[in-house]
């Protein structure tokens, strides 16, 4: 979902992904700081011999990776990693995230 949508591939969807900026994400270990079109300092994280920068910022300040965006949990405690996204559906009194499928099936 978060791939489609950060290119352009769904119609009527926002990327949930902003850049980050080098002193964002103060959880995460091993940051190797490298420059964003030559206008800001952000950060990659090398594993498994890559460098990766696939994170996303909470409104918390804690990050998360892309992976746990839009996916039905909340992983950033604050709910930021679900907000906008247009994959599911919050419940109103449980709060639970469900698929937009099971909105109506009255299974909650």
């Amino acid at each position: 979902y978060v791939f489609l949508s950060c290119t352009g591939r769904c119609f009527n969807m926002s990327c949930a992904l902003q850049p980050l900026k080098h002193d964002s994400c103060p959880g995460i270990q091993n940051k190797i700081f490298t420059k964003v079109k030559n206008s800001y300092l952000t950060f990659v994280v090398k594993q498994g011999g890559k460098f990766h920068n696939n994170f996303f910022k909470c409104d918390n300040e804690m990050c998360v990776s892309f992976d746990q965006l839009c996916n039905l949990v909340d992983d950033c405690g604050d709910g930021s990693d679900e907000n906008g996204c247009r994959n599911h559906f919050q419940c109103k009194t449980s709060k639970f995230y469900i698929p937009l499928i099971q909105k109506c099936d009255g299974k909650v």
